[in-house]
């Protein structure tokens, strides 16, 4: 564990579990017990250490390590796992964007770089079409039926 005069303006986290209590309780330089925080820096991804409750607010600066220092193949990995996490995330907000369902589905132009407009619009309506002439089916097999049920009780 090493020590530090300040922290970075990192993204942090406060632990909100069980490993705050089995923490040792140290004291930052104003007299605070410390928080058990998690770094996400590119040079400190996933990496815990303790920090003044204050740091936000220009506390003491006081920052102890708690977690070693990962190694460089450790970093890399985590640094691109991360990177590819929230590509993924982005792609998944962007298509839940063009997708919504009511009651059914309903299709969205998802591919909208102006040349497939013309294809959507028409394959829009090829459903369209489909669902009345299902409908329309559906219809006359269940008139069908009701007329040959009365000639058979007849």
């Amino acid at each position: 564990m090493a020590f530090g005069s300040s922290l970075a303006s990192s993204f942090t986290r406060r632990c909100m579990n069980d490993e705050q209590c089995e923490a040792p309780h140290i004291l930052c330089n104003c007299g605070l017990r410390t928080i058990l925080q998690t770094s996400w820096t590119k040079f400190n991804p996933r990496r815990r250490f303790f920090s003044c409750p204050k740091y936000r607010q220009r506390g003491c600066g006081f920052l102890l390590w708690y977690d070693p220092e990962p190694s460089e193949r450790s970093k890399t990995i985590i640094n691109e796992l991360k990177k590819n996490n929230n590509k993924l995330k982005l792609k998944i907000s962007e298509l839940k964007k063009y997708t919504s369902y009511k009651g059914g589905v309903e299709y969205k132009d998802v591919l909208d770089d102006g040349n497939n407009n013309h294809i959507i619009m028409q394959l829009s309506d090829e459903i369209c079409s489909l669902n009345r002439k299902f409908r329309v089916a559906i219809f006359v097999v269940v008139c069908t039926w009701i007329v040959m049920m009365s000639m058979w009780l007849m």
